[in-house]
């Protein structure tokens, strides 16, 4: 039986191969994660975001009409137009102000 020898320019190529295919694999490995676990966990999460924020505009539009319709001051429809001017609480991390919390 004859032994398998191999020169040393061979035995780079082949370690060459090797990290190589490894680096396929892991890559591979960590693009089916993220797309089967990863991609629909974080598109559920704004889905639920994106409903809530909508909820809640809902709401407020409605309270905002509802004052309109009832008179309330001038200056509380000036706020409330005000604070739906600035984003409506969708875009960006604004917290609701007392006012939304308190009534």
């Amino acid at each position: 039986m004859d032994t398998l020898q191999i020169d040393i320019a061979t035995l780079g190529w082949l370690l060459f191969a090797a990290a190589g295919a490894s680096s396929l694999m892991t890559l591979v490995v960590l693009g089916l994660i993220g797309h089967f676990y990863l991609g629909p966990k974080i598109e559920r999460k704004v889905d639920r975001r994106l409903e809530d924020g909508a909820n809640q505009l809902e709401e407020r539009l409605r309270k905002r009409f509802v004052d309109l319709l009832t008179g309330r001051s001038r200056d509380v429809i000036r706020n409330s137009a005000r604070d739906l001017a600035r984003g409506m609480g969708l875009i960006g991390n604004r917290r609701p102000d007392e006012d939304d919390l308190g009534e």
